[in-house]
């Protein structure tokens, strides 16, 4: 009888001891939101189309990407092997490639470095201008694309080259800022 009573007291301590193991404070999970964000990595998308719409639901501009990371948990995203279309409603539109794109935060410019390419495209398919340089920023509120660096505009057989160029892609002009040097072939 004596070794009964010991052996109900021995279960009733180790039931009572798991008990209060199993409901220490050490011993709970952290919730999900107490985890450290930088140890989990962002979100990333790959094959993606990203499209903006004016008032009137015509589109504005699709950005295309062959991936895009988000940058430390914050909303800021690159962008790798982009092409911008800007798509205007008077049938000019302007393709911006590059080889890696960061959107600022609020989404209102978008900066394009590496192999920069921003050229015309119309409806008839008439020449357009081909500017080339290593770095652009690409304002989308007013539709205007901007370097400070050095930059060289092929037309046809014809170049110029300069430092820094402001482009109005919905006036359809593009200005040269300073040290513009042209080639032209008659």
């Amino acid at each position: 009888m004596l070794f009964r009573i010991f052996t109900v007291l021995a279960v009733v301590a180790l039931a009572i001891s798991t008990w209060i193991s199993l409901t220490s404070p050490a011993h709970r999970p952290l919730p999900a939101s107490s985890a450290g964000k930088g140890d989990l990595p962002g979100y990333y998308l790959k094959n993606t189309v990203l499209m903006d719409y004016d008032e009137a639901g015509m589109p504005t501009i699709r950005i295309e990407a062959e991936r895009i990371d988000q940058i430390a948990h914050t909303p800021e995203v690159v962008l790798n092997n982009v092409r911008v279309n800007y798509l205007s409603q008077n049938g000019q539109n302007w393709v911006m490639f590059g080889d890696v794109a960061h959107v600022q935060p609020g989404g209102k410019a978008v900066d394009v470095s590496g192999n920069v390419r921003l050229q015309g495209e119309s409806a008839d398919r008439s020449p357009s201008a081909v500017v080339h340089t290593d770095a652009l920023t690409y304002d989308v509120t007013d539709s205007i694309a901007s370097t400070k660096s050095d930059v060289r505009v092929d037309f046809g057989a014809h170049t110029l080259t300069a430092h820094g160029l402001v482009a109005n892609l919905k006036e359809r002009t593009i200005r040269l800022e300073s040290k513009v040097n042209g080639h032209f072939q008659p």
